[in-house]
C-alpha cells in the first residue's frame, strides 16, 4: 500500500477503477455506485486504497461477522449488536479470550506445574523443559502442538499435560496422544538427541496435527 501512495499509478503499470476483483473469482464489486467506470489517478488513489481495503478486509465478511456477532449475544448476552461482558475487554484482552497466548515464561511454568511426569523418563523429562526454557515462543508453540494439537495456550490455561515413556532410543521420534495432551518420549541418552528428534517431530507433523 505504501509504494501505491508514493509512486506514480504509471509507473506502478495499475490502470484501476472504484472496484475489486474478489479473489479467486472473475467476481467484479464496485467500491462505490459505478464505480468500475470511475478511473483511479493519482489524485485519487488514496481514497481507492481505503475503499479497497475496507471492503475486502470488512465488506466481503459482513454476512458472516454480523452471523458470528449475532451467535456471542445469543451465548453471552446482549442487545443491538453490544454485549456487556466483552464492551469490558480491551482488544488485547478479548484476542487472548479468543485466540489463547503464546508460550511465554509465564504459561511455561504453569505448564510445568501441571505436568505429570513418569519417574522412567524423569531425566528426559528434565531435559525437556530445559529445551523449553531455553528455547523461543516459536518452538516452544510448535512442541506444544505437537503434544496437545494447539500451539496457543487458552484462557483458562493448560489443565493437564502427561510426559511418559516410550519405546525405542537415540534414533527414535518421540510420539504423542494429542487428546490427552500426552507427551511420549524415547530414552534418549543425550539432551542433544531429545533436542534433535523433538525438532524433527514438530517438522514431520506440521501440517497433520498429529505424528
Amino acid at each position: 500500500s505504501q509504494a501505491v501512495l508514493s509512486k506514480p499509478l504509471v509507473e506502478l503499470g495499475l490502470q484501476p477503477t472504484l472496484s475489486r476483483i474478489i479473489s479467486h473469482t472473475q467476481v467484479e464489486v464496485e467500491l462505490v455506485p459505478g464505480g468500475r467506470d470511475v478511473e483511479v489517478t493519482d489524485d485519487n488513489k488514496a481514497e481507492w486504497l481505503e475503499l479497497h481495503l475496507h471492503n475486502k478486509l470488512y465488506g466481503s465478511l459482513r454476512k458472516a461477522a454480523d452471523s458470528f456477532r449475532e451467535g456471542i449475544l445469543d451465548v453471552f448476552g446482549g442487545s443491538r449488536r453490544t454485549c456487556p461482558l466483552l464492551v469490558l475487554l480491551s482488544p488485547s484482552e478479548l484476542a487472548r479470550l479468543w485466540a489463547g497466548a503464546c508460550v511465554g515464561p509465564e504459561q511455561l511454568r504453569r505448564w510445568r506445574e501441571v505436568a505429570v511426569v513418569s519417574q522412567e523418563v524423569q531425566k528426559q523429562a528434565d531435559w525437556f523443559w530445559e529445551l523449553l526454557e531455553e528455547g523461543d515462543e516459536e518452538l516452544r508453540g510448535g512442541i506444544l502442538k505437537f503434544a496437545t494439537g494447539v500451539h496457543r495456550i487458552g484462557g483458562v490455561g493448560l489443565q493437564c499435560f502427561e510426559v511418559q515413556p516410550a519405546d525405542g532410543g537415540d534414533e527414535s521420534l518421540p510420539s504423542a496422544m494429542t487428546c490427552a495432551n500426552m507427551l511420549q518420549l524415547p530414552r534418549y541418552t543425550t539432551k542433544a538427541a531429545l533436542d534433535k528428534q523433538l525438532r524433527k517431530a514438530i517438522e514431520l507433523c506440521d501440517g497433520f496435527q498429529v505424528l
